[in-house]
């Protein structure tokens, strides 16, 4: 609770205040602008700032911000090929998962692949292990009459600061490979959430509707840093939890996954498994499953999350697998939860959002699955561990010149 209040929501509002700028900046042209990408920008940025309290400045360089762009040398020295390397790393990822046992002899007779993911990995370490090796030297100078906690307010701090109390604890090892892995974890599977999230509303405007009206009530009409989304007032944006569940159902960040058998055992219903066996399952599939989810399973329908007394519903892990379940269940839920609540209600509290012209009718389409209605079809997905869209989503923006002005989208 503590980290939440004082890391990680100042880092969210912080994040959240340059991806508003964007689209401010974007309505003020009257552009459209590619939301998947903008998602990548923003949720990279968002978790290497909580993580490291360093701010990439990507969202300024992508989008030719002007305070940006007036110091670019040291920018376009550590972002830049961060991000690059962060990319091309999380898609070879991707390859590997993809290819299970054959990865290795794929980069042996390409060797490019191999030496550009190497070379991606070198990149990520000296990035990371720099920013450690500068935490370390400036934590040695603190007095011990310092409070250490206060001098930096980022999750490697908390970690940092749990080794020595601990005594021993993380190395600058274990401190590279937990810091990559909150960020590796929370980037695209936050980033993809949120793209399917708008690309359902903005295909269902009730919806708009529905999200205004409801953080007006909780937060006012104001847009100010007293009204905004937070730690402990997320749960109350009932309509924004229902459509970030909903878009996982259908579009699940981890869309399959297994595990190794423990020991024999018989799966209820199910055949007999023995220790060592690989089970796999897919939640993509179960989130279109009849039998779980009723006829309608195929329907973007952010309802059947809310019970007849207004609340969420509990829907227990193992028919809604989304962030896992059991004792690796994804400890990031709360934190995936918050971050894709805040932009829903802070964006459309904010501006009015269209498809780009024409976008709609000429995005490339998923086939139909049989017995599985749907009122529209999605775009494609990019094969990938992860679930994009195989293409940009383009979308014009507006601001709305009061929140207080009529609700209608």
């Amino acid at each position: 609770m503590k980290t939440f209040k004082t890391t990680i929501v100042p880092c969210a509002n912080q994040s959240i205040d340059r991806l508003v700028k964007v689209l401010k900046s974007t309505a003020e042209v009257n552009q459209s602008i590619d939301f998947c990408n903008l998602f990548y920008c923003y949720t990279l940025e968002s978790f290497v700032q909580m993580t490291f309290g360093t701010d990439l400045g990507l969202l300024g360089i992508e989008y030719n911000d002007e305070e940006k762009a007036r110091s670019p040398s040291k920018l376009s020295q550590t972002t830049i090929p961060f991000a690059k390397a962060f990319e091309f790393a999380q898609d070879q990822l991707d390859f590997r998962i993809a290819m299970v046992m054959g990865w290795q002899m794929m980069e042996k007779l390409n060797t490019s692949m191999g030496s550009r993911m190497r070379n991606s990995c070198r990149v990520l370490d000296e990035y990371v292990y720099s920013l450690i090796d500068e935490r370390m030297t400036k934590s040695a100078q603190i007095s011990e009459f310092e409070d250490k906690e206060s001098a930096h307010s980022d999750l490697l701090s908390v970690f940092m600061n749990a080794r020595e109390e601990r005594g021993g604890g993380l190395g600058c090892t274990e401190l590279r490979d937990t810091t990559l892995s909150l960020i590796v974890a929370g980037r695209d599977t936050t980033a993809h959430t949120l793209s399917w999230a708008f690309f359902h509303v903005l295909m269902n405007k009730d919806l708009v509707s529905k999200i205004r009206e409801e953080a007006i009530e909780i937060l006012g009409d104001r847009d100010s840093d007293q009204d905004r989304v937070t730690y402990e007032n997320y749960k109350q944006f009932i309509w924004s939890q229902a459509v970030v569940h909903e878009a996982l159902r259908l579009h699940p960040s981890i869309p399959k996954s297994g595990r190794y058998v423990a020991s024999d055992d018989r799966i209820p219903g199910g055949p007999t498994v023995e220790a060592g066996n690989l089970v796999r399952w897919s939640a993509w599939k179960m989130g279109r499953d009849a039998s779980l989810w009723g006829p309608d399973c195929g329907e973007f329908k952010p309802d059947r999350w809310i019970d007849e007394t207004g609340r969420i519903k509990k829907v227990g892990p193992f028919k809604f697998p989304a962030f896992g379940g059991g004792p690796r269940i994804c400890i990031g839920q709360n934190l995936a939860m918050l971050q894709a609540v805040k932009v829903m209600v802070e964006v459309f509290k904010q501006f009015d959002l269209e498809f780009a012209p024409g976008w709609l009718e000429n995005v490339p389409k998923s086939e139909a699955i049989e017995g599985v209605a749907s009122r529209y079809p999605t775009p494609m997905y990019r094969p990938s561990l992860t679930l994009p869209m195989a293409h940009p989503m383009m979308v014009s923006v507006q601001r709305r010149t009061s929140s207080a002005e009529s609700i209608s989208p």
